[in-house]
């Protein structure tokens, strides 16, 4: 169900799971992100001078959009002036989003940046989903290279977001609570830069047995998985789920860390299903089970921590 648009806040700003549709958002399937509140970050001055990493990070940024071209693409205004002067007085943003992570480090300090310097300039009808998209889009790829510009709209909005096989952002009404799955995230204990791995699965376009195996094997299972999960269709969810999955081993290996190449296609068989959060590269991984204790069992076999996000 579609609900109404403006439910964001002005802070904290929080981070994201993007559940389904990483990299394939890019080439036109469907995702589903939601607001995680574990993590978030909001504006602040440094007032004890301990912050100033991160405010020379958002100096860069102002650098970025004042000379770039690309600001001239904006659909809203943004004022670049009002920005120099708070960095001067010492702005960072205070966060404990974990960075490289997969969580939307970068999408939520975007998200804080528009509300602050160009969200008061207009009015809740003139906010239109579509149109933020496209200007986040521009604003993260200093961050990545290339964005969809998903990360910052779900910080914004705060709501559950599901983009549909038009490439249309549709905020839904629904909660990971819904479900009676058991979801976590696994801490593989190293960060994974975003920016190169886009640009690894752009080239690998370049070969048509990928673009053969993108067509007709990982948007079937991604769109698949993500209709399956929003009607909680669980036998059907898990089907298209494996399907993903052997897909990122055969086509991500690159996006996978280390070692859990061999823990993904081996948990398969005592039905845990995980799959990349994000870019992957490092970071946090999603864990899926019918249940909790399936889920426990298996980490404490593995030796692995698990982070649930849902508690049933």
């Amino acid at each position: 169900m579609q609900v109404s648009l403006l439910n964001y806040k002005l802070d904290p700003f929080n981070s994201k799971l993007l559940l389904f549709g990483e990299y394939g958002l890019m080439y036109g399937a469907m995702a589903l992100t939601i607001p995680f509140e574990r993590f978030s970050g909001f504006l602040d001055f440094d007032s004890d001078q301990t912050h100033q990493d991160s405010t020379a990070e958002i100096m860069k940024f102002y650098e970025h959009l004042k000379h770039g071209e690309s600001f001239q693409e904006l659909n809203f205004g943004f004022d670049l002036k009002s920005l120099k002067k708070d960095l001067d007085e010492g702005l960072y943003f205070n966060s404990n989003i974990p960075q490289q992570y997969g969580v939307g480090s970068s999408g939520a300090l975007v998200a804080a940046l528009f509300s602050k310097y160009a969200a008061y300039l207009y009015s809740t009808n003139e906010l239109k989903p579509e149109l933020l998209k496209a200007d986040f889009a521009i604003f993260e790829s200093y961050f990545h290279g290339k964005s969809s510009g998903l990360d910052p709209l779900i910080s914004f909005l705060n709501q559950t977001i599901w983009i549909d096989s038009k490439k249309s952002p549709k905020i839904i009404n629904f909660s990971l609570q819904q479900t009676d799955l058991s979801i976590a995230l696994i801490d593989t204990q190293t960060t994974g830069a975003t920016g190169p791995l886009v640009q690894h699965f752009i080239d690998r376009f370049n070969s048509p047995e990928f673009e053969q195996a993108f067509e007709r094997q990982f948007l079937p299972a991604n769109n698949g998985c993500i209709e399956s999960f929003l009607e909680c269709k669980n036998p059907e969810f898990f089907l298209f789920l494996e399907q993903l999955i052997v897909f990122q081993l055969l086509y991500f290996q690159r996006m996978i860390p280390g070692d859990f190449h061999r823990i993904i296609s081996k948990a398969l068989q005592e039905k845990v299903y995980i799959k990349l959060l994000g870019s992957g590269g490092g970071g946090f991984l999603l864990a899926f089970a019918e249940s909790d204790a399936l889920l426990q069992n298996w980490a404490e076999k593995q030796g692995l921590k698990l982070f649930l996000v849902t508690k049933n």
